[in-house]
């Protein structure tokens, strides 16, 4: 199969600022310069983080991505309404022509982009306080509520959809191509919705948030099968319309998990029914790809058959979720690292023609099988799983892959933090999911890995798997409102914790096997790293000295 994900013209400015990268690296010369920037490298010549006038290269990047979208993006172009939206509502990528940015016109991909976005905007909010994210992807999730649901006529119904075509006011999936049929869905990727519908219902408190995410959930139940090699209990995409299966395998679950586990936690919906889903899905994950090495997907552009187009996202997802949930997998400790190891085999290995594997030391990783070029969101996802595994296993060479990996995603902005997602290839435009919602998400997992890595003498929550809201910093104080009944949250702090209180009652320093209480890291300089872990939701308050 040809796969065409993201290629066409790249981009005049994109493509010279790189070009001259890409002609030395074809030629096995390291450039001095990468993506415009002058690459540092420590005494063995392995990468170090791109220097910035804020001292903190991974803040930096962070906040210069989002900083990007709320001061650089324009609207679509007309007529009007769409030119009332910006253009990422709209259009999957864009095109740097003149400095001026024009939508690039392959598709749209709510599925990834909305999912994406929510994490990338809430765990900027917790690390932060500023909401301003949340807000702008607040009005991209009520868009596609208002324009991108099926009708309850639908054998799929009430079901959001994952694709569109580009410029489009109405979802109802990418058809221009003729590769997919219209309301032909990526399951996978509705569910990720749903789990991001959900979240925004903790946060805002609107039950037109919960409600869309039961009726995800609910479709879901109605519509599991059973799964086996060569299927997985749903079908990977269907028609929704008619509920025919157009494609039978795919194994990016792991956000419909996450959308079951909210509403069990929640106690909303059929809970009941949902557990019962979930514990099948979790059996057919752990006996079916987690032993063949079959994760399968084709994101939102790319229509898939069979079970040979292995995608590093959908591994990813299950890495990531079993860093955060090892409980679900009783093979966590070996699994784990087998994870990085199959990224490695697949995707850091294999490159596309031209491209290298590894750059000053940093190994750099593909997307998928059709699509092999080098990208930053997949190259922050390996080492965000490194890293990781390097706090379980406290293995130094995991320490070590992780950093290298994540210090060559810092020189994939420009000065003002427009993406560089694929910056040694050549005919590669950078999506808006990818490079605003997928890729920074992974610096949170990051920091609370090796809470270290994180601005020193300065106050953050450097992530939760579970939504937060009412965040305050204050002088030696931070305080916020956990949404959900059990979570850990981790932050870093410029002060001594001295207390430490959940609905105004304390909790105490504990052992990490205990289900609640605080564990405590002195970083030096007067810094601390503390995590927190909860039976019950509320409000969290630490104070210090």
């Amino acid at each position: 199969m040809f796969c065409v994900r993201k290629y066409l013209v790249k981009t005049i400015f994109s493509w010279i600022v790189c070009f001259f990268s890409s002609f030395l690296l074809a030629q096995d010369k390291m450039p001095e310069t990468f993506c415009g920037h002058k690459v540092i490298l420590d005494d063995e010549q392995k990468i170090l983080p791109r220097a910035v006038e804020t001292g903190n290269a991974y803040d930096h990047f962070l906040r210069l991505r989002w900083n990007f979208i709320k001061t650089k993006v324009p609207n679509s172009p007309g007529p009007a309404p769409r030119s009332s939206y910006p253009q990422y509502y709209f259009y999957c990528a864009w095109k740097d022509t003149n400095n001026i940015l024009e939508p690039y016109t392959w598709m749209d991909d709510p599925g990834e982009e909305i999912s994406h976005w929510f994490e990338s905007a809430r765990l900027y909010y917790a690390y932060t306080g500023d909401i301003e994210p949340m807000n702008i992807t607040k009005g991209m999730i009520d868009y596609s509520l208002a324009h991108g649901i099926t009708p309850p006529s639908y054998s799929w119904p009430n079901f959001p959809q994952t694709g569109s075509n580009a410029g489009d006011l109405e979802f109802r999936g990418f058809t221009s191509d003729k590769r997919f049929s219209e309301d032909d869905v990526q399951v996978d990727h509705a569910g990720d919705i749903g789990f991001a519908y959900y979240g925004m219902f903790l946060f805002y408190g609107d039950k037109k948030y919960k409600t869309a995410a039961i009726n995800v959930a609910d479709a879901l139940v109605k519509k599991l099968r059973v799964g086996n090699a060569e299927q997985s209990p749903w079908p990977y995409v269907v028609n929704m319309k008619s509920g025919k299966i157009v494609s039978d395998y795919g194994a990016n679950w792991f956000g419909c998990i996450r959308l079951l586990d909210m509403l069990i936690d929640g106690n909303a919906g059929n809970v009941s029914s949902y557990k019962k889903v979930r514990a099948a899905v979790r059996e057919w994950l752990l006996k079916y790809p987690m032993q063949n090495g079959l994760w399968v997907d084709g994101h939102t552009d790319n229509l898939i058959t069979g079970t040979g187009n292995l995608s590093n996202m959908s591994a990813s997802n299950a890495g990531l979720y079993l860093s955060d949930h090892p409980e679900f997998d009783p093979e966590w400790k070996a699994n784990l690292p087998k994870l990085i190891k199959w990224t490695e085999d697949n995707f850091v290995s294999k490159s596309a023609p031209g491209e290298p594997s590894t750059m000053w030391g940093a190994n750099i990783v593909g997307e998928q099988i059709c699509f092999m070029p080098k990208m930053d969101y997949q190259t922050v996802r390996y080492a965000a799983q490194c890293a990781k595994w390097y706090a379980f296993s406290e293995d130094v060479s995991f320490k070590e892959k992780g950093f290298r990996s994540l210090n060559w995603v810092t020189y994939c902005n420009d000065s003002v933090g427009m993406a560089f997602e694929s910056p040694v290839s050549n005919g590669v435009v950078s999506w808006w999911s990818d490079s605003y919602g997928e890729c920074p998400r992974m610096f949170y997992h990051v920091f609370a890995a090796i809470p270290e890595w994180a601005p020193a003498r300065e106050d953050h929550i450097l992530f939760s798997d579970g939504v937060l809201k009412n965040v305050i910093y204050a002088d030696k104080k931070v305080q916020y409102t956990a949404s959900q009944k059990t979570g850990k949250e981790y932050l870093r702090l410029s002060f001594k914790p001295t207390g430490i209180n959940l609905n105004g009652k304390k909790i105490f320093l504990t052992s990490k096997e205990s289900k609640e209480g605080y564990s405590i890291k002195n970083l030096g300089n007067g810094d601390y790293s503390i995590t927190i872990k909860r039976t019950k939701p509320g409000n969290v308050v630490v104070t210090g000295w």
